[in-house]
């Protein structure tokens, strides 16, 4: 016995000594936070944008356990939707990139992506997009077919809507309250991410008898207080996506508070949106997704990648769903009862 145990502490001294690893061996976050690793996020948009505000600390969160230095950097291409601005600032971007010398490079959202991703496809520096609308093979960052296994150095996450599930959810919501529900309008601000999402809402099969009444995308605070008013009425339900590139009279951009707080005491007909920081402001219902939440995803992604696996074979794919978000101050104002099966599990909001 005593001979057994000095052969099996030989033999554990061997392997360490000759620097072998078991190959079944993963390193854990203590072992791997020895090495630095170099990460250089591109954000399409400003940093105040409420989506873009915690992206950086979903990736961080997700790298948690790796020592980590990280450079961000914002295209503001929100607030400058012009293409020469976006050119100016891929070059300024990419000479960013090469004087920082990164491991992984991660870029949020389509404008990042189409830009930079695209410009870096085929090349040994991985890849992880991440709030993509479009789908990726638009940009040339993936075979048809093959998002499974993507190949290359490119992978990411795929912002997509539960766009059914939550009109679905809405209807149940009038139908409890006897509120007939034959019209739903989607209005959207006028900017590339907004047109990219109604896009694909046009396509995505519609599984209701009501009618979907696409509103033109709106540029002026006018514009909206118009549409507002156009379908504020009994027996409508809207839809509303973003409110970011919104201007007044003088030509500046209305913070999207502002719009609420004209908005809330005004609609008198259920809302729905995907975007949490509209709930909070006061429309009523939905299935929020968030630019942490994509971040945090494509973080996992890129977790995986600098601890040596292969980008190509990493999945693009879309998270999973989020829960129901309510504004219960808003429900109260509309009369509405709400069904004991949306509020449980619920992000509530007063």
């Amino acid at each position: 016995m005593i001979m057994l145990r000095f052969i099996i502490i030989l033999l554990c001294f061997l392997l360490v000594g000759s620097g072998s690893v078991p190959a079944t061996v993963e390193l854990s976050p203590t072992d791997s936070g020895a090495r630095e690793y170099r990460i250089f996020m591109v954000n399409s948009y400003h940093s105040e944008y409420f989506w873009s505000a915690r992206q950086g600390s979903g990736i961080k969160d997700a790298l948690s356990g790796l020592n980590v230095v990280s450079q961000e950097y914002f295209m503001d291409s929100k607030r400058h939707p012009e293409a020469e601005w976006l050119v100016q600032q891929k070059e300024i971007c990419l000479v960013e990139i090469a004087e920082f010398r990164p491991d992984l490079i991660l870029t949020g959202d389509d404008n990042a992506t189409k830009t930079i991703a695209t410009h870096l496809f085929g090349r040994s520096l991985p890849v992880v997009f991440y709030g993509v609308n479009a789908e990726p093979e638009i940009y040339g960052l993936v075979a048809e077919g093959c998002r499974q296994v993507p190949g290359g150095n490119i992978t990411g996450v795929l912002e997509r809507h539960h766009f059914n599930l939550a009109i679905h959810k809405l209807d149940v919501l009038c139908h409890v309250n006897d509120i007939p529900f034959t019209k739903l309008y989607l209005l959207t601000d006028d900017c590339y991410t907004s047109g990219k999402v109604f896009e694909s809402l046009r396509l995505e099969q519609w599984d209701f008898e009501i009618e979907r009444v696409f509103l033109p995308p709106v540029a002026t605070f006018a514009q909206y207080q118009s549409q507002i008013d156009q379908v504020n009425h009994p027996g409508n339900v809207l839809f509303v996506y973003n409110l970011q590139t919104i201007r007044d009279v003088d030509g500046n951009y209305v913070d999207y508070r502002e719009i609420l707080a004209w908005t809330r005491p005004r609609l008198n007909i259920p809302s729905v949106t995907f975007h949490q920081k509209y709930i909070e402001e006061g429309l009523l219902f939905g299935l929020p997704v968030s630019g942490y939440n994509q971040a945090f995803y494509a973080g996992l992604k890129a977790k995986k990648i600098l601890l040596g696996a292969p980008p190509g074979e990493i999945p693009i794919e879309a998270p999973p769903q989020g829960v129901i978000a309510l504004n219960k101050a808003t429900a109260r104002r509309l009369g509405l009862k709400v069904p004991l099966d949306l509020v449980l599990g619920a992000e509530i909001f007063e």
